[in-house]
């Protein structure tokens, strides 16, 4: 660790940074040549996200696409662009990396937030920084700017902080907020001092100097310092240098063996999902590689000593780490439902529309959806329109977006007629096609978008078309837990077989992958496992989304080449690479056994054992 510490004050009108490197004094972060950042974003017609004053000078043409309100939007999922709802936490995330880009990387974040916001606002930005440092924290702003004052045990201090328009008046007692309130653009701050022996000015807002005026009319001590801008994020360095309070709320713990749970991100029921961290994993192919057929295997692996002379060493000791997260955002071709696309996958060019996407219990092929999902059907159609034969299987080249930007995409062969007698697997030149795809998402899961497409040798960005499928239920998929991950393997029955198996999440996993860079917006999550036979590894979200694993990584450290699976009585040693949302939250494992090219059932995703987080 390097000792750094960053301090963002997000503000109605203009964010501000402060940095500070152990062992010098703190200083602001200077972005893009001012020491504030207009707390503003805009949705270019490219369909990527501007910040900042580049995000105002575009919007003096486009305001239709411009977002200044953001701060008083965390109340809500999300926000309306032009014709596209855009989540409220991919917006606010997009201003703060732009501010730690130029802060440098950091060990540390912390976020301060008004008192008067409640806890969902407050968890709402908490998401939006989710990796972008390997310890977050959220601050209160009004202790945060009392923290340098001194009073008697028994005075109160009156914090008037003013953020664009309004802003906030909290009374702090004894190191405790004790009364808070809103002040409307129009409130008379004089009024308000009569709450407190003394009072301390903060805020980036123009009328900071005719409000120290006023306070100062009370008779009250008034205390404004020479920069009130950044009064609130340097308050912040001095609550973290203090004990611990109940103020304090992490978002990240470290434990013994350095996991750190990975925090969803909230994106939008229609979101067309094309910010920082919204990111399309390699299930799709988006990224370093991915077999076409079957499901992308272990990246390495070896035999497991027969018989085991300790439990505890059934897997070699994790390496140690760091996280491997990629900032930026991905390509996609923009796509409008019903209305054709042009997609080239190497030589071919097809011309693909998706009609639709059905949410239904019961599937007229797939029969009953597993417990706590629903199948989701996706209509295609289209014409080979240049080049030769197309041999693409429909079920790796279709997945949907979700709400937080997690890809899901069929867990086996979700290719299936839209009408009887139906055959889509190759679609000859000049040939028009019909299909549909099914894939299991969890009942508490909202749709955004669809994305058709990989990024295999000559392929085009993919084509993403927003679509809007609200949850149906709250409650998440329920799994077959088994054990835990980092445990001894255990004994479990997958299709009657009955074998040991036992897996360990990596969210740290540079030991492992090197250099190795994921996909813009994307993070690497590597699974130690213990295998019998089956080779199906899936990484489970909250709600019971699946991830699959990637290939491209052949040799790794005390990942041995795999030498194949193991037997019911001797398991084999093996890491699988994931590449996943950088936001996403990963809960669990879940153990499969899928035969190449056949359909799942729901029996078997439900019997699936899955192995938690802790």
């Amino acid at each position: 660790m390097s000792g750094v510490t960053v301090v963002v004050d997000f503000g109605a009108t203009d964010t501000v940074a402060v940095q500070r490197v152990s062992g010098r004094p703190p200083r602001p972060v200077v972005i893009d040549g001012e020491a504030t950042l207009p707390s503003a974003v805009l949705l270019s017609a490219e369909d990527q996200l501007v910040v900042g004053r580049a995000a105002l000078r575009i919007g003096d043409r486009e305001p239709d696409r411009l977002v200044t309100d953001l701060k008083d939007r965390l109340d809500r999922r999300d926000v309306m662009v032009a014709d596209i709802a855009l989540p409220v936490t991919a917006l606010v995330r997009a201003l703060l990396v732009r501010a730690l880009r130029s802060a440098g990387p950091a060990d540390e974040l912390v976020l301060t937030h008004p008192v008067t916001w409640d806890r969902a606002r407050v968890d709402t930005l908490r998401r939006a920084a989710t990796g972008l440092a390997p310890t977050i924290r959220t601050f209160d702003s009004a202790l945060a700017a009392a923290a340098d004052i001194d009073l008697e045990h028994d005075q109160s201090l009156l914090v008037v902080e003013l953020d664009g328009e309004g802003g906030t008046a909290a009374v702090v007692r004894r190191g405790a907020v004790v009364s808070h309130r809103d002040l409307p653009a129009d409130a008379d701050v004089g009024r308000v001092a009569d709450a407190a022996d003394a009072v301390v000015l903060a805020g980036r807002s123009a009328r900071v100097p005719a409000a120290a005026r006023r306070l100062a009319e009370t008779g009250r001590p008034v205390r404004i310092d020479p920069d009130p801008a950044t009064t609130v994020a340097r308050g912040a360095l001095r609550l973290l240098d203090s004990d611990p309070s109940p103020a304090f709320i992490p978002t990240s713990d470290d434990d013994s063996s350095g996991r750190r749970r990975l925090r969803r991100v909230v994106v939008s029921a229609a979101a067309l999902v094309i910010i920082a961290a919204v990111s399309g994993m390699l299930a799709l192919g988006w990224g370093p590689g991915l077999r076409t057929e079957g499901s992308p295997g272990p990246a390495a692996g070896a035999l497991v000593d027969d018989p085991v002379p300790d439990a505890e060493d059934a897997m070699p000791p994790a390496l140690d780490g760091q996280e491997i997260v990629a900032a930026g955002q991905p390509a996609f071709t923009t796509g409008r439902l019903g209305a054709p696309a042009r997609y080239r996958d190497g030589r071919t060019t097809l011309e693909v529309a998706v009609g639709g996407v059905q949410a239904t219990r019961t599937e007229r092929t797939m029969g009953a959806a597993p417990a706590g999902y629903r199948w989701l059907t996706v209509r295609l159609s289209g014409t080979n329109a240049a080049g030769p034969a197309w041999q693409g299987d429909f079920s790796r080249n279709v997945a949907v977006l979700d709400d937080r930007g997690l890809v899901l995409s069929p867990v086996g062969d979700g290719t299936v007629p839209c009408a009887a007698g139906e055959s889509s697997r190759t679609v000859a030149p000049g040939q028009r096609f019909s299909a549909c795809v099914v894939l299991p998402v969890p009942e508490q899961t909202p749709v955004g978008a669809v994305v058709f497409g990989t990024s295999g040798p000559g392929a085009q960005p993919p084509i993403r078309v927003p679509v809007s499928l609200p949850a149906w239920s709250r409650e998440p998929a329920a799994a077959n837990v088994v054990g835990k991950v980092g445990q001894p393997p255990v004994e479990v029955t997958l299709n009657d077989q009955t074998m040991r198996a036992g897996f360990d999440v990596v969210l740290t996993p540079s030991g492992y992958l090197g250099d190795r860079r994921p996909a813009a917006g994307n993070r690497f999550v590597v699974v130690r496992a213990a295998l019998g036979p089956p080779d199906d590894v899936f990484l489970r979200d909250a709600r019971g989304a699946l991830s699959r694993p990637v290939p491209g990584f052949d040799r790794m450290p005390k990942c041995p080449p795999f030498a194949g699976p193991g037997t019911t009585e001797r398991p084999a040693y093996a890491c699988f690479v994931f590449e996943i949302d950088a936001n996403a939250e990963v809960v669990g494992v879940t153990y499969a056994d899928m035969s190449t090219g056949a359909r799942v059932s729901a029996r078997e995703i439900e019997d699936w054992p899955t192995w938690t987080v802790d």
